[in-house]
């Protein structure tokens, strides 16, 4: 079994090439709506209140497009 390093840059090719690729899908996903504090207060709310009828946590997030 090969040696598996701990930083990226010491990564096997076929690991880095996998990191670099989910950096770059991962910045074209950074894409949040910039909301205002009401609008955030609104989403967290929907949160709790779909938390509570799911009986699970749920994280909404609000995406530009």
């Amino acid at each position: 079994m090969q040696h598996i390093q701990s930083t990226v840059t010491d990564l096997p090719i076929n690991c880095k090439s996998a990191a670099d690729h989910m950096a770059q899908v991962l910045a074209e996903e950074d894409k949040y709506a910039n909301l205002s504090e009401h609008c955030r207060g609104k989403l967290t709310e929907l949160e709790n209140e779909l938390s509570k009828e799911l009986k699970e946590r749920v994280a909404l997030v609000a995406y530009r497009i």
